[in-house]
């Protein structure tokens, strides 16, 4: 290439710079730029002329002229941000090192350099980014808040597959392989009452219920993990996954017992059976346990009057708490007076009787310790006790600011069944000596069809047959005897019919026939069972096979309704019931509608 060549092309490239130079429109001039007009797409040229003259000036900290002298203040405002911006050719960004960017005059000032002495003249970095990369971190921000929101949302729907599966894997547990401990099985049975009062199939959570069904809510907590483990109870919905503990690879290690609702395990069968099955089956189990029962009513009443103690010195008195070694001492004062015979309304009376001659023993006293007041009380109490033992004690009503355990009234219903069935299996046994003092002389009988061919009913054989050819149903003749009938449902009537109107109400639940039982004690009752019932649950009879038991015979069990009635020495011709029979068939049944599990 010659030199002129080279001239050429160095004056077509200062041409060209010089161009752009022009179509650049610099501010104050192209020689010494500072700021730069950028315009938008499409702009009129007498838009662009309004802009230039509102971002002209001179020198930094004057404009070359006021809004007002360029146009109306709103329409150039107006103007001016739809049209332009204004790139500060010596202020950088230290993020992306362009220019910074203004849109007003008021963004100018902002920069705290709008001054002849302050307004750089080189290349100056800022002190914070630029639009553009505020508005690219922005994304970048919200990007990355998008995909932690995403990964949250998978990691929170892999966390409720994995709660959803785990509560499918406890309500498949086994049956329970052994009866719960006493405490359990009280708050189990308690557990039932509640749902069945409100008619639900759940419980809790325990966090959100305002009693506690044991002596706390810290005892709640470790009954509930216990009948958990021993699958009684199981977890289940609504929940969420905040209830339930995750392991590092994202399964179930465990849940949090307070804050999910409970139901009993599936495996005790379906819901209204297994309430009946659970609080009979542990009703038995409770009554059968009747010391470790009346222990229990003991250990949580004793606690309830250490409460009361606590709380009137602290409430009525304004006094001290219980100092916690003494606690101990009062707990053991209280649960030794309940065994010996005390009940928690007279402990409530002593209780505050010690509280109010500690309180005035303390007011007269100077010097005393923060605490020793409320000592003073639980000594107290265990000196009134040894008082009082053999004094009558008045009883006060436990106030309603003092807890009572869920548990209490459970065990209170279970202990009174246990001392009704005592009472009547003792009135049953006196009954039933007096019975068996009445010898009956040995006779062989052929059951049922001995008593159809006896002559102990009008009719014969002969017009049975008749009766049974032409369809026709005899009434029942012959005299009228009083005998006891107990139906399937567990009721027990007397009523006062022919031998043959006792026979037909037996046997309509099987073929027509009857079976007699000889009951070996007392001998002088015997009882008639109907033949070829169909076993179901509607026709068993579980209070009459109870009583049979009670009366020494262990056959069965029977199904549909059983008759009792009486026999004489001489004859066994069923005859009526006497006095002491029908009370002792009563006591009887008494105590076998308890032991069925059935109440009144």
């Amino acid at each position: 290439m010659g030199k002129r060549q080279r001239r050429r092309n160095r004056q077509q490239k200062q041409t060209t710079a010089k161009q752009q130079r022009q179509l650049r429109h610099l501010i104050p001039s192209t020689e010494h730029p500072l700021l730069e007009v950028v315009f938008k797409p499409d702009v009129s040229d007498e838009d662009k002329a309004i802009c230039l003259d509102y971002w002209s000036f001179a020198e930094p900290g004057i404009w070359a002229y006021k809004v007002a002298e360029i146009g109306p203040t709103t329409a150039v405002l107006r103007t001016v941000k739809a049209s332009c911006h204004a790139d500060l050719l010596t202020i950088v960004c230290p993020d992306c090192a362009g220019p910074k960017s203004i849109h007003s005059r008021s963004d100018m000032v902002a920069t705290r350099k709008w001054a002849p002495d302050v307004f750089p003249n080189e290349e100056t970095v800022s002190g914070g980014s630029c639009h553009d990369c505020q508005a690219a971190a922005a994304e970048e921000e919200t990007q990355e808040a998008q995909r932690v929101a995403e990964e949250h949302r998978q990691q929170n729907q892999a966390r409720v597959d994995a709660a959803s599966s785990w509560l499918q894997e406890q309500e498949g547990r086994d049956f329970p392989s052994s009866y719960p401990s006493m405490v359990n099985a009280l708050t189990l049975v308690s557990m039932v009452d509640i749902m069945q009062r409100k008619n639900t199939e759940t419980i809790g959570p325990l966090q959100s219920l305002n009693y506690s069904l044991t002596a706390s809510a810290e005892v709640d907590v470790e009954v509930f993990r216990s009948l958990h483990q021993e699958r009684w109870i199981c977890p289940t919905l609504p929940a969420t996954t905040g209830d339930f503990a995750f392991n590092d690879d994202g399964t179930v290690r465990a849940v949090y017992i307070t804050q999910i609702p409970w139901r009993l395990a599936p495996a005790l069968g379906s819901k209204t059976a297994a309430r009946r099955e659970i609080t009979d089956l542990l009703g038995r189990m409770l009554i059968s346990r009747a010391d470790e029962l009346r222990h229990q009513v003991h250990t949580l009443q004793a606690g309830m009057a250490v409460n009361y103690l606590d709380g009137l010195l602290i409430r009525t008195y304004q006094e001290e708490p219980i100092p916690e070694h003494r606690l101990p001492d009062a707990y053991e004062t209280f649960l030794g007076a309940l065994r010996e015979g005390f009940t928690l309304g007279q402990l409530i009376a002593i209780a505050w009787s010690a509280a109010a001659a500690s309180v005035a023993w303390g007011q007269r006293t100077p010097g005393l310790k923060p605490g020793n007041v409320s000592a003073a009380a639980v000594t107290n109490v265990g000196r009134r006790i040894g008082f009082l033992r053999d004094r009558r004690i008045e009883e006060y009503d436990l106030p309603n600011w003092v807890a009572r355990p869920a548990t209490l009234g459970t065990a209170l219903r279970f202990l009174e069944r246990h001392d009704a069935e005592i009472e009547a299996l003792s009135r049953f046994l006196t009954l039933k000596q007096r019975t068996e003092a009445r010898p009956v002389e040995a006779a062989e009988f052929d059951g049922d069809m001995a008593d159809l061919q006896d002559n102990e009913t009008d009719r014969s054989m002969e017009s049975f047959l008749d009766d049974l050819r032409a369809g026709r149903k005899q009434e029942p003749s012959g005299p009228t005897i009083t005998y006891a009938l107990v139906t399937p449902e567990g009721g027990l009537e007397f009523h006062a019919d022919p031998v043959d109107g006792m026979r037909d109400k037996v046997g309509s639940a099987g073929a027509g026939l009857v079976d007699r039982i000889l009951l070996p004690s007392p001998s002088t009752v015997h009882a008639y069972v109907a033949e070829l019932v169909t076993a179901s649950s509607d026709s068993s009879n579980p209070v009459a096979d109870e009583m049979l038991r009670l009366l020494d015979c262990h056959d069965g069990p029977f199904y549909g309704p059983i008759s009792f009635f009486a026999i004489s020495a001489h004859t066994p011709r069923p005859q009526s019931l006497d006095e002491d029979q029908r009370e002792m068939l009563r006591a009887a049944h008494e105590v076998a509608r308890g032991r069925a599990g059935l109440q009144g």
